[in-house]
């Protein structure tokens, strides 16, 4: 699996720091890339966060939002997987804006790391 990062170079929204493309190299899967996942700035200034493409619906109540990567098994074990993705896209993603001398919106770059 490698990761790849598009920096946002300061086009709208100015809080999404950058695209994020999955390459699966091995396996069944081997060939495709997953993309749609993000890394956003958040507004209270903590760490950015990931964010895995969903499906929104309407309800009588509102929006729900349908996460379109879940665990096969409704349990603690498979949510624990999905945060552990989220958190090696984010330290690759930081590692990434490092390189990039600290500028992730200052250029269109376009990175990766293999998993």
């Amino acid at each position: 699996m490698k990761i790849q990062f598009i920096l946002n170079n300061g086009d709208p929204p100015a809080s999404k720091l950058a695209e994020v493309e999955i390459h699966f190299e091995e396996g069944c899967l081997s060939g495709l890339k997953l993309l749609g996942c993000s890394v956003w700035h958040t507004k209270k200034g903590q760490r950015p966060t990931v964010l895995v493409p969903c499906r929104s619906y309407a309800t009588a109540g509102g929006v729900r939002y349908f996460q379109l990567l879940r665990p096969s098994a409704d349990d603690a074990a498979g949510k624990e997987v999905i945060r552990k993705l989220k958190d090696f896209i984010l330290d690759e993603y930081c590692r990434v804006a490092d390189l990039s001398g600290g500028k992730d919106r200052g250029a269109n770059k376009s990175k990766g790391k293999e998993a």
